[in-house]
């Protein structure tokens, strides 16, 4: 977890800690990779249904959000919370 460009909010990277956020209410925002897999992107779809609204960007790559993150390697979710 690192601290996020977004105000005082934090960022998470992955699936499980994403999930978390999402079914705990303190997700954000969440940014899904444009390229990521369907399947996985539906299955966080689903959990932001059914925790509610959470705002969402799906204008970014893996690679992108890789970077952004500040890892070596593609992610296909980060979550900003607070």
């Amino acid at each position: 977890m690192q601290q996020s460009s977004e105000g005082d909010s934090t960022m998470a990277v992955g699936f499980n800690q994403s999930v978390k956020l999402i079914r705990s209410g303190k997700a954000l925002k969440v940014y899904l990779a444009s390229d990521a897999d369907r399947m996985f992107t539906a299955k966080v779809k689903d959990e932001i249904r059914k925790a509610g609204y959470v705002e969402t960007d799906e204008s970014m790559t893996a690679l992108r959000l890789g970077e952004m993150a500040g890892i070596d390697v593609p992610a296909a979710i980060i979550t900003i919370y607070q």
